[in-house]
């Protein structure tokens, strides 16, 4: 797109300047940190290989995020309360740069798993307060065209995030650094916004897992999400394999469901500014379920099941972007900031349980239990959107 057109895009869509600038400032901070994340976790799984630890070991420092996201979450509006959130994002930005800088001159694999948990919680603090900060300013017009402006962002950083790895390699100290290096620049777009802190004192309910109770609809949504996205970035690739595509095919399948999720989100967030946004939550999870059940059947054919994909990957991410809106049209203040912890607590306690259970699904009925599972948990989602209604949460 021609930069103008983006200009008068975004121009279109946020027609205040400072407002715009507040917005287009936290999508750079998370656009520079989602390149970290996708960075470090092939960085570090790949270091560990080449040194001979075990799979199990790689695998349990691959958790230390998901971990930290569900002890640090429930800390994250305490936190936003009592401090300037512009300072709590850079003090976190600050100190992932000197976790980063730790991992690159010590290579003592312990101390790695402890460093990417402390990495993990201060990415959750981050997450929880760009989140809540984009969802308290958007007006509701808007409100899920800049979401998914967000979510698109985020999708398409953690995909351009490996070729950072391509170009700067695995060995010795200089990848992390490089690391480091893009970690701190997200401080520059943070400055832009350092007159401006939202307030999320307010609000009758401020308890997360209070949250979890009021709005069971939209932290199961994220559950969902991240229970998919873990299951298909763990096994995916092993459910081809096993229903007949060979290695290289197998990989590829994932890059075909991240672009999707990527491309659709910008259609799904202007979807959710011009039709009713729990009808457009189901419609993502039919979607995802339709795509689930017809992968099964086309797995092998890849013109059939190329598109498939394609859609599904665009589905399952649109349940987040829909989810995000939902909670920046219904809460404000405390309650926000509880909502977003408890979205992190959620993509915490999910993104663990995803692999397990498609895992042990396809040992059990190799290899059509991985979409039993999944098919199962949008299922449940349907059924528990379904039940609450249109005007609850």
């Amino acid at each position: 797109m021609h930069s103008n057109s983006v200009t008068g895009y975004f121009t279109r869509i946020i027609p205040d300047p400072g407002q715009r600038r507040v917005i287009l400032s936290i999508v750079a901070v998370i656009a520079v940190y989602g390149l970290t994340i996708g960075m470090f976790h092939p960085l570090i799984s790949l270091n560990m290989e080449a040194r001979g630890y075990s799979s199990t070991l790689i695998g349990i420092t691959g958790m230390m995020p998901f971990i930290a996201a569900i002890f640090a979450s429930p800390l994250a509006p305490l936190l936003m309360r009592s401090m300037n959130v512009n300072k709590l994002i850079a003090i976190c930005i600050f100190l992932d740069f000197i976790f980063a800088l730790i991992l690159a001159f010590f290579d003592n694999v312990y101390l790695w798993m402890g460093i990417r948990f402390l990495m993990g919680v201060v990415g959750t603090f981050m997450f929880v307060a760009s989140e809540s900060w984009l969802a308290e300013i958007a007006e509701d017009h808007s409100r899920g065209q800049i979401m998914g402006i967000y979510t698109f962002t985020l999708s398409a950083t953690f995909a351009l995030a490996p070729i950072i790895v391509i170009i700067f390699g695995v060995h010795g100290p200089l990848p992390f650094i490089v690391g480091a290096i893009i970690i701190v620049m997200a401080l520059l777009p943070l400055w832009g916004t350092r007159d401006a802190n939202p307030d999320f004192s307010g609000g009758k309910v401020s308890q997360v897992f209070g949250f979890m109770v009021l709005a069971p609809t939209l932290t199961a949504a994220v559950a969902l999400v991240s229970f998919e996205e873990a299951a298909f970035l763990t096994l995916m690739p092993v459910y081809a394999i096993y229903s007949g595509l060979s290695e290289a095919h197998s990989a590829f399948i994932l890059t075909i469901l991240a672009v999707g999720s990527m491309v659709f989100q910008p259609f799904v967030g202007w979807l959710a500014d011009q039709m009713n946004r729990h009808k457009l939550i189901l419609l993502c999870t039919g979607i995802t379920i339709l795509g689930g059940l017809l992968l099964s059947v086309t797995i092998t054919v890849q013109i059939l099941a190329w598109p498939i994909l394609f859609v599904l990957g665009g589905a399952v991410a649109g349940i987040y972007t829909v989810a995000l809106t939902l909670l920046s049209q219904h809460f404000r203040g405390a309650q926000l900031a509880a909502g977003n912890a408890a979205f992190g607590i959620m993509w915490g306690v999910a993104g663990t349980s995803g692999p397990l259970a498609t895992g042990i699904a396809i040992d059990w009925w190799n290899p059509h239990g991985f979409i039993l599972v999944i098919t199962i948990a949008g299922l449940a989602f349907l059924i528990l959107a379904g039940i609450r209604g249109a005007s609850k949460q």
